[in-house]
């Protein structure tokens, strides 16, 4: 064994730890990686920490592909503390690709040379969900089941957003004053894959219960109207619509309302509203109007209709 191999093999995995997410944060100030992915590198990291602490494990080195794919598919709690025995592939992915970018750059700082995971099969992913899935009932429960705790919860504004054709990354940076309930329609901000615009509120329900809540907000803490609808003021991007999905899980759970066999997703209700909007006015253009895609070819795969012929029928 070389000197430099013996050095490798006594470093420590907190001591490596702690060195890459310095590398992290400094790729973060400079751009070349995202808060959101870092952070979510730095949580993995944490809890191999606390994994291989279990199993007397602190050398780097010892990290064997064993070790890290027992980690992978380790048990863990969901946000309530209960017990899953079973890791979804999501969370099994999020933990493998933690994994790999912590040894890929303790590689490149010469931490060590091991590759754990490497060669291991990926984990599968399930298929595209399909646009639609969610029928008039269903989203009738989504309103029943959104309206426990109203005005003080945040489910029914983020229901009523989205009911509007808000998106995830939008509905966390919308505010009392966004909202013009005189005309019925509500200020979408954008974000970088969508232009800003109002989006009308279509139905009763999603009036009420934004009213309800922007009053609650006003008494509560803004006077002016600056105050966010459902997340809090000054937090990052990627913390605001964490939260929105959060506050949408958590009415899909208390109903038990599922779309194709899977619980439903924010996107379930988009894909639901742009096939409303398709039947009604028979335009993609207005879908793309209303959710503020620049791509008529999104427009249309969000409302599940399928306006080019595939390759198959093409070559009938």
């Amino acid at each position: 064994m070389s000197e430099r191999e013996a050095s490798m093999s006594r470093i420590t995995l907190r001591s490596a730890f702690l060195r890459v997410v310095r590398e992290w944060d400094t790729a973060v100030r400079h751009g070349r990686l995202s808060a959101q992915t870092a952070e979510s590198y730095i949580k993995v990291g944490e809890r191999l920490l606390r994994f291989t602490s279990a199993l007397s494990i602190t050398r780097l080195d010892d990290i064997t592909d064993v070790v890290a794919q027992t980690f992978v598919d380790a048990p863990g709690r969901n946000r309530q503390g209960r017990l899953i025995t079973t890791p979804a592939d999501s969370t099994r992915r999020v933990r493998k690709s933690g994994v790999d970018a912590l040894f890929a750059e303790a590689r490149h700082l010469g931490l060590t040379t091991k590759a754990p995971l490497l060669d291991l099969p990926p984990i599968p992913r399930s298929a595209p969900r399909p646009a639609g899935a969610l029928t008039d009932r269903d989203i009738e429960a989504l309103r029943f089941h959104a309206e426990r705790g109203m005005p003080q919860t945040r489910h029914a504004t983020v229901l009523g957003l989205l009911l509007s054709g808000l998106h995830t990354g939008e509905i966390g940076y919308t505010t009392v004053s966004d909202l013009d309930l005189p005309h019925a329609r509500v200020w979408a901000c954008g974000t970088t894959h969508t232009t800003a615009r109002y989006c009308p509120l279509d139905d009763d329900w999603s009036i009420r219960v934004l009213r309800l809540r922007a009053d609650c907000i006003v008494k509560r803490s803004s006077a002016d109207g600056s105050g966010t609808l459902a997340t809090i003021a000054g937090s990052p991007a990627y913390r605001r619509q964490a939260s929105v999905c959060t506050a949408f899980g958590e009415t899909v759970r208390s109903g038990g309302i599922t779309a194709e066999g899977r619980s439903a997703a924010p996107r379930d209700v988009s894909s639901w509203l742009a096939a409303k909007i398709f039947e009604q006015t028979g335009q993609i253009a207005d879908v793309a109007l209303r959710f503020g895609l620049s791509s008529l070819d999104g427009a249309a795969r969000l409302a599940g209709y399928q306006w080019r012929p595939s390759a198959e029928e093409a070559d009938t």
